[in-house]
C-alpha cells in the first residue's frame, strides 16, 4: 500500500508541474471581417466613396490588438462584453510594404458578448471624417461637368471621355491617349494650389491604365518652377486606387503653390495606349 501511494503522489506532483508550465490558456473569440463600407457623409464635399482598404487596425477597449489585412479573423481574448475600435488601413503611395492608417476615414466601432471559441461576423463601416478641426476636401475632380486638367507638354493631353468601357462611375472619366504618332503625353491641374505645410495631406484617385505613368508635383516657389516625383503607377486592367502621401512634399516648400501632373510615354514596341483617371481628390486636415 505504501508504494501505490508513493506512486500517486508522484503522479501528482507531475501532473501539477505540467499545468503550471502549460497553464490553462484561454480561448479567444474570432471576430470575422471579409470586407469593409465607405460610406457618405457628404457627397457635395467628399464627392465618391470608392476605396481601397486593404487592412484594418483593431483596437480592443483601446488596447491595440495588432494590424491584420483583409479578409481577416481577429481573435480576442475575453471574457466579458468588451467594445472594438477599428481603423481604415490603406497602402501608401501604392506600396504594400508601405501600410498605413488612413487619417481621414472614421472609427468603426463594434460592442459585443464574448463566445469563447465562437466567430462573430462583421462589417466595419467608415465615412470621411467631418468636423471644424478635421478633414477637409482641398479640390475634387470627378470630370462630370468640365476637366480640369490641361496640356503641359508632349504630344498629347488628357480629354473627358463618356466612352463605357473608358468610364469608372458617373458619366465621364478623363484620358490620356498614346498613339506612334503621339508617344508621350504631360499633363497638369490648370490652377496652382496652396496647401498646409503642417498638416496631413494626400492626394486620392482612381485610375486604369496599360501603359505605366508617373505622377508628379509641378512646384512654383518665389521664381522657381521645378517637378518632384511622387509616384510610378504600373499598368491595372481593372480600375484601382491610390493614396499618396502628399505632406512630406509641402512641408518641404513652403509658401510654394503646386500643380499636379501625369505624364506617359508609349513604351518601345507598342502603337497604342491610354490612361484613364477619375476621381482626382486632395484632402488634408483644416
Amino acid at each position: 500500500m505504501k508504494s501505490i501511494h508513493v506512486h500517486f503522489l508522484l503522479v501528482l506532483m507531475v501532473f501539477q508541474a505540467c499545468n503550471m508550465v502549460n497553464p490553462t490558456e484561454s480561448i479567444p473569440t474570432y471576430i470575422k471581417i471579409d470586407s469593409v463600407r465607405l460610406i457618405s457623409t457628404d457627397p457635395l464635399i467628399h464627392g465618391s466613396v470608392s476605396h481601397k482598404i486593404t487592412d484594418v487596425w483593431v483596437y480592443y477597449n483601446r488596447q491595440l490588438l495588432g494590424a491584420f489585412q483583409l479578409p481577416a479573423k481577429v481573435p480576442v481574448l475575453s471574457t466579458v462584453r468588451g467594445e472594438l475600435q477599428i481603423v481604415a488601413g490603406i497602402w501608401e503611395n501604392g506600396l504594400s510594404g508601405m501600410r498605413a492608417k488612413y487619417p481621414f476615414y472614421s472609427l468603426d466601432t463594434f460592442s459585443f458578448n464574448p463566445s469563447p471559441a465562437g466567430i462573430i461576423d462583421h462589417i466595419p463601416t467608415f465615412n470621411y471624417r467631418t468636423g471644424d478641426s478635421l478633414s477637409t476636401v482641398y479640390l475634387n475632380y470627378d470630370f462630370e461637368q468640365g476637366n480640369s486638367f490641361g496640356p503641359l507638354y508632349g504630344d498629347t493631353t488628357f480629354i473627358k471621355t463618356n466612352t463605357p468601357e473608358d468610364v469608372f462611375e458617373g458619366n465621364w472619366s478623363d484620358k490620356l491617349e498614346l498613339s506612334d504618332t503621339a508617344k508621350f503625353g504631360q499633363s497638369a491641374t490648370v490652377i496652382d494650389y496652396t496647401l498646409p505645410n503642417d498638416k496631413m495631406c494626400y492626394l486620392e484617385l482612381n485610375y486604369k491604365n496599360d501603359v505605366p505613368f508617373e505622377l508628379k508635383a509641378e512646384v512654383h516657389q518665389s521664381s522657381s518652377v521645378f517637378n518632384v516625383k511622387l509616384i510610378g503607377v504600373n499598368t491595372s486592367d481593372k480600375w484601382g486606387k491610390i493614396y499618396v502621401n502628399f505632406g512630406t512634399i509641402a512641408a518641404s516648400y513652403p509658401n510654394a503653390t503646386f500643380k499636379f501632373v501625369i505624364e506617359a510615354t508609349l513604351p518601345a514596341g507598342r502603337t497604342s495606349g491610354k490612361v484613364l483617371i477619375d476621381n482626382f481628390k486632395i484632402i488634408h486636415f483644416k
